[in-house]
C-alpha cells in the first residue's frame, strides 16, 4: 500500500471521528498521521523533554499490553485524554499499530489540563485557548469509531500496509518444528507457543511451503531417523522415541511408506 493511500485512510478516520489517527511501527515510532501535527495541548506539553519522555513511556506501556493480548486497547493517558491502540498483523506476525487519540471525554477535567499548562510556564489565556481546542468525543461514539478503526486495521493488514521484516508465522512454525520434533507435538501446542490461531497457522504454512504442518514434521522425523539408523547403534524402538514417534510399530509403518523399506531393512542395507 502506498503512503498516499495510507494517509488518505487516516484522513477519513479523522474526519469521521475527530481523533488524530496515526500509524506506527513495532517500535511504536510514528510512520504517518493525520493531522500531521499533534494536538496543540500535546505539542505544548511535549516541548519539555521530561514531559515528552513520560508521554512516550505511557504510549509504550499501552503498545506492550496490546502486543501481549493481541487486542485493541482503549485507555486514558496520564493527562486524561482518550487514546486507542489497535495491532496490525502480517500472517500472524505483529507489524505495527494503528492509533487514534488526543481527544477528551465528557468526564475529562479541562480545568486540570489548563492548570498543567500554567504550571509549565504558559500563560492563562494560552492555556485556556489550547484546552478549548481539544475535541470532545462521547464514549458511545468512541466505541463506534473503534469498530471502524478495527475494520481499517484489517484492511491495512490484508493490503500489507506494513510488510514484516521479522520472521513470519510460517518461518517461526518451521523453526519450532525443527527444535521440537522429538516431542509429542500437536497443532494446538504450536499455536500456543507462537500466539496464533489454528487457521492462520495452517493456511499460511501451506501457502508458504506447499505442504501441511504435519507432513513437514513427518519429513523432519524421517530424515533424523535415517541419520540415527545409519550412524548409531540405537534400537529401532529408541530411534522411534528420539524422533517423536513413540510407537515402534507406527514408526516402522510410516518409515516404510516414506522410504520404501522398514527401518531394519534400511539399516541392514547401509551396513552390507
Amino acid at each position: 500500500m502506498k503512503r498516499e493511500e495510507i494517509v488518505s485512510i487516516l484522513c477519513d478516520l479523522h474526519k469521521a471521528s475527530g481523533f488524530r489517527v496515526s500509524l506506527h511501527g513495532t517500535d511504536f515510532k510514528e510512520i504517518a498521521a493525520y493531522p500531521a501535527e499533534r494536538l496543540g495541548f500535546c505539542r505544548l506539553i511535549q516541548r519539555r523533554e521530561d514531559e515528552y519522555r513520560r508521554c512516550e513511556e505511557c504510549d509504550s506501556e499501552a503498545s506492550q499490553k496490546v502486543e501481549r493480548t493481541g487486542e485493541t486497547l482503549i485507555y486514558t493517558c496520564r493527562h486524561g485524554l482518550c487514546e486507542v491502540v489497535c495491532p496490525l498483523y502480517n500472517f500472524g506476525t505483529l507489524t505495527g499499530y494503528l492509533m487514534m487519540g488526543q481527544v477528551a471525554s465528557k468526564d475529562t477535567d479541562k480545568a486540570r489540563l489548563e492548570a498543567v499548562l500554567i504550571s509549565l510556564g504558559y500563560g492563562m489565556a494560552e492555556a485556556r485557548e489550547t484546552v478549548r481546542g481539544i475535541p470532545t468525543v462521547d464514549a458511545e461514539l468512541t466505541d463506534s469509531f473503534v469498530r471502524i478503526m478495527r475494520i481499517c486495521a484489517e484492511y491495512m493488514t490484508l493490503t500489507n500496509a506494513l510488510p514484516s521484516h521479522a520472521p513470519r508465522l510460517p518461518e517461526l512454525a518451521k523453526i519450532y518444528l525443527h527444535e521440537n520434533f522429538g516431542e509429542r507435538i500437536m497443532i494446538k501446542d504450536i499455536c500456543r507457543s507462537l500466539g496464533c490461531s489454528k487457521s492462520a497457522l495452517l493456511s499460511s504454512f501451506k501457502s508458504e511451503y506447499g505442504t501441511t504442518v504435519n507432513s513437514y514434521l513427518c519429513e523432519i522425523r524421517i530424515k533424523e531417523a535415517k541419520r540415527l539408523l545409519s550412524s548409531t547403534n540405537m534400537s529401532i524402538s529408541d530411534v522411534a522415541d528420539a524422533t517423536g514417534f513413540y510407537d515402534g510399530s507406527y514408526f516402522s509403518k510410516v518409515f516404510s511408506e516414506k522410504v520404501g523399506q522398514s527401518p531394519s531393512e534400511y539399516r541392514k542395507e547401509l551396513r552390507t
